[in-house]
């Protein structure tokens, strides 16, 4: 299950996997346009513990565009011990984050992003 709220919250159930789209505006509100080359960084960490991260995929952008594809796989959302109720954590994301970093959702005035996480029934 993948649901993404309004306040950008991402909602996922562990385990699973996903694939969204991720876009911004320029401080003018016009649609930003990602070039190609640039490296767009999905990044999840502990609540409180932005050293502790979970999750870091990277995504090559290939041509022009408005809107980068970020794709997780089940690797990227079964992390740590089974939980039994969901699990909050921050996440972020920045384009270039090695060359040239621009946080393009992340903490702010109004906030953390909320990366929540619902358990997954385990068999044996």
């Amino acid at each position: 299950m993948l649901e993404i709220l309004v306040d950008k919250t991402i909602c996922i159930t562990r385990g699973d996997i996903a694939s969204f789209d991720v876009s911004a505006n320029t401080k003018d509100g016009e649609p930003y346009v990602f070039q190609e080359g640039d490296v767009v960084r999905f990044q999840v960490f502990k609540k409180k513990d932005c050293a502790a991260v979970m999750i870091k995929k990277d995504v090559v952008v290939k041509e022009k565009s408005n809107s980068v594809t970020l794709q997780l796989v089940t690797e990227d959302t079964r992390f740590g011990e089974v939980i039994h109720k969901p699990v909050e954590y921050w996440y972020e994301v920045v384009v270039n984050p090695e060359t040239a970093p621009q946080t393009i959702i992340g903490y702010d005035e109004e906030g953390e992003k909320i990366f929540r996480m619902y358990p997954e029934g385990v068999s044996e």
